[in-house]
């Protein structure tokens, strides 16, 4: 066992020779890691050694951090993950940006839907940050373990639906008297083109369930469910945003238009990640 500080604040040494074992394991984020790992060791204000060092022969087998601690820090909040799930990526706050805008121009108490929510980033934004407005969410996934964690990101009366999407989205607008009445609707779905999913990073491969990100054979099928559903799902005032890569876009527009919507393409500041903007026409 190294010769860890039992104090709340571990001497800089310490931290400094944990980030190098990470780095030799090939974490990138070796010194970030550390420190986060070390946090999660404190207990009642005691670094616990023991437990420090099983935290960190799991992250040097390869698990992520975010489910070894068991949270994720996205766009201000802390997020409740674990083993098994989709943890929510960084690129994804575009989206929850562009939804959270969308949601403060839909007038009060508009209907806000995250569709392939996991441990629902997108609705917690939402949540945090138009208490005022009072929306009216549901979150979708059809996953149980992801669910359990959008339940502890989210406020009790967030409406949470477990479903197979796109085909069972009618059902649950139904239940909740909202069919044709959604004015946003927003969702990470799957994007990543199912014979790319290999060249993903271990973490992703190894740890998260593979539906959590193969689209299909170009990425899209999922993308294209939620497009054709718009007409039956979204208000005469709504709004569909779908995240994507910016270079999968193009090729979602003219499905889009194929279907009488309008749409258009956001991009991110680092011009990586896009936002499909979805309407039906008036």
């Amino acid at each position: 066992m190294p010769g860890w500080s039992i104090t709340a604040e571990p001497r800089a040494c310490d931290v400094t020779e944990l980030a190098a074992r990470l780095r030799r394991a090939g974490c990138v984020f070796a010194e970030d890691e550390a420190r986060i790992l070390t946090d999660a060791a404190i207990c009642d204000g005691v670094l616990d050694a023991d437990l420090l060092e099983t935290l960190v022969r799991r992250r040097e087998l390869g698990e992520p951090p975010e489910h070894i601690v068991g949270y994720v820090e996205f766009a201000g909040l802390r997020l409740s993950v674990g083993p098994g799930v989709f943890i929510p990526r960084q690129r994804s706050v575009f989206l929850a940006s562009s939804t959270l805008d969308a949601v403060r121009d839909a007038g009060e108490q508009p209907v806000v839907v995250e569709a392939y929510c996991g441990v629902a980033p997108i609705a917690s934004v939402i949540a945090a940050g138009v208490d005022a407005r009072a929306p009216e969410l549901i979150v979708v996934d059809h996953s149980p373990a992801a669910l359990t964690h959008a339940r502890r990101n989210l406020p009790a009366a967030v409406r949470v639906e477990r479903a197979a999407l796109p085909g069972e989205m009618d059902a649950v607008l139904r239940r909740a008297g909202v069919l044709g009445s959604v004015d946003v609707m927003a969702a990470v779905a799957p994007y990543v083109p199912g014979t790319l999913r290999d060249l993903l990073p271990a973490e992703a491969t190894d740890h998260e369930p593979a539906d959590s990100h193969d689209g299909g054979p170009d990425g899209l099928d999922a993308v294209r469910g939620l497009i054709d559903g718009a007409r039956r799902w979204c208000s005469v005032r709504g709004v569909m945003l779908l995240e994507c890569h910016r270079d999968q876009a193009t090729a979602a527009l003219p499905h889009a238009a194929d279907r009488g919507l309008d749409c258009r393409v956001r991009l991110s500041d680092d011009g990586q990640t896009a936002v499909l903007e979805v309407r039906v026409p008036r």
